[in-house]
């Protein structure tokens, strides 16, 4: 069977398989586990889904759309180069607060990138507040995507270190199985995030 999506579908496609991953790597995570660094050079999970959503907030929020979800202060807390000593004085900020912000962000970015006409995804977005940009549309996703799979594979080795091993490596790439994936985590959040507090 032909494939028959444009770049812009491929792309909102792509990152919505790495979401649907990096949610999959936390289900089943114990509240205590969220705070604890196994490893000097590795931080906590709860960082890590801070920092992811801080990535997706920064390129598809602010670089993009020129508004966002977090503020400075919060961009601050969660950018890539925090010091060790930074990280373990802003937590234990509360993972469920992290793990709400992060789905308000998703929620923000999907609805712009599925409302932007195809043509979009090969231009550049440039906001000169920002550092300056020369990556396309599609590559930004392209980034975001790969960032997500590699911070998923941390928490998988935090969680198994932990012993509490996550989920598997690269599922849902079918739309059919990623949407069953993500009502999945859906379900088992809405039953935990008050454990999370």
């Amino acid at each position: 069977m032909t494939d028959l999506r444009n770049i812009k579908a491929l792309a909102i496609d792509s990152l919505e398989i790495a979401e649907c991953n990096l949610l999959m790597s936390i289900k089943g995570v114990k509240p205590e586990d969220v705070n604890k660094q196994i490893f000097l050079e590795i931080n906590p999970i709860a960082w890590i889904i801070g920092h992811c959503a801080d990535q997706m907030d920064s390129i598809f929020g602010w670089l993009c759309q020129g508004k966002g979800i977090l503020n400075e202060t919060q961009h601050a807390l969660f950018r890539f180069g925090v010091a060790k000593e930074q990280i373990k004085e802003i937590l234990p900020l509360p993972f469920g607060e992290i793990v709400h912000s992060y789905l308000r962000i998703s929620d923000f970015c999907f609805r712009f990138l599925k409302e932007l006409p195809v043509e979009e995804f090969r231009q550049v977005p440039v906001d000169s507040s920002l550092r300056p940009n020369r990556e396309s549309l599609l590559e930004l996703i392209q980034r975001v995507s790969l960032h997500y799979m590699g911070h998923m594979g941390q928490i998988l080795v935090i969680r198994k270190a932990l012993g509490n091993p996550g989920g598997g490596f690269v599922s849902g790439v079918d739309k059919e199985q990623r949407d069953k994936i993500v009502n999945n985590w859906k379900t088992w959040w809405e039953e935990n995030k008050s454990k999370f507090v």
